[in-house]
């Protein structure tokens, strides 16, 4: 299966339209089975395609995005459905937010190949700023089957949360979807800390899609990428497709086969305690 990772960076977004016709570009460009798209993707089309008659700052934006969500939510996840069963991949079209019983979540979602949505999953992380806008967390992290593969998704500051990844891989997450945004300049550990710790820690497959844009005064950059556990990458490293900051995607074809031969010669999931995961386990 080959996996894309991509940050929007490049991508036209002057109107939905002229957003899908370049996004179909890229997508045809990885050649992916299945791709995923960075956090605050569904935010960063609002404000760039004219839906705000002034420039608020992000903290604003992320406020006053919550009335007009219906209406934009169902345009946005329209179109990326239309896009998946157009090319016939499995796609995850960022984030967006969503307002139920009066509560704000960090939503992601994945599309079949037939423009159907197989999973949703709220964010169960909040970070200081959303929790200051009153953000509401998500309760569960499940998983999804993509093929053969059990898949799981991560939003934002989920990955920093080593319970997120340790959670899928109880359950057998054999990959794991991760849309980002970081703050661009130095940051390059602080993503390290999060999703590549998480594939070292539980020997599974991950795509990192983090933002690559500029909006409302912050900017958002890192590097795109594939991950794998560092035994099966080639160089060692754990990035089987790594990218510079603002390129416009990673991505990479995955060798199961050698996930599972890595896992028999070291189950690394066989070495904890159960005993303690248990609880956790069965929330």
């Amino acid at each position: 299966m080959r996996l894309a990772a991509l940050t929007l960076s490049g991508i036209n977004l002057s109107s939905p339209a002229e957003y899908c016709l370049s996004l179909k570009k890229t997508l045809l460009e990885t050649e992916a089975d299945l791709a995923v798209l960075p956090a605050y993707s569904s935010l960063l089309l609002a404000f760039s395609s004219g839906r705000y008659d002034e420039s608020p700052a992000f903290c604003d934006l992320l406020n006053e995005m919550p009335p007009r969500l219906e209406q934009w939510n169902e345009e946005f996840l329209s179109l990326h459905s239309e896009l998946a069963a157009e090319l016939g991949l499995y796609l995850v079209p960022g984030t967006y937010l969503e307002v139920c019983n009066q509560n704000i979540y960090h939503c992601a979602c994945c599309f079949n190949p037939e423009g159907r949505v197989i999973a949703v999953q709220r964010q169960t992380h909040l970070n200081r700023e959303e929790r200051e806008l009153g953000f509401s967390r998500g309760e569960e992290l499940k998983l999804f089957k993509v093929g053969e593969l059990k898949v799981g998704l991560l939003i934002g500051c989920d990955a920093r949360h080593p319970e997120t990844g340790r959670l899928l891989a109880l359950q057998g997450a054999d990959l794991v979807l991760h849309c980002g945004a970081l703050d661009a300049g130095v940051n390059c550990w602080s993503q390290a800390a999060g999703i590549w710790a998480q594939v070292q820690q539980n020997q599974f497959w991950a795509v990192e899609a983090p933002l690559c844009a500029s909006m409302a005064g912050r900017i958002f950059a890192a590097a795109p990428i594939i991950h794998g556990p560092c035994e099966i990458t080639q160089d060692k490293s754990g990035y089987l497709c790594r990218r510079y900051p603002g390129d416009p995607y990673a991505a990479g074809n995955i060798n199961e086969a050698a996930r599972q031969a890595l896992k028999k010669r070291y189950p690394l999931l066989g070495l904890l305690n159960p005993h303690a995961y248990g609880a956790l386990e069965h929330s």
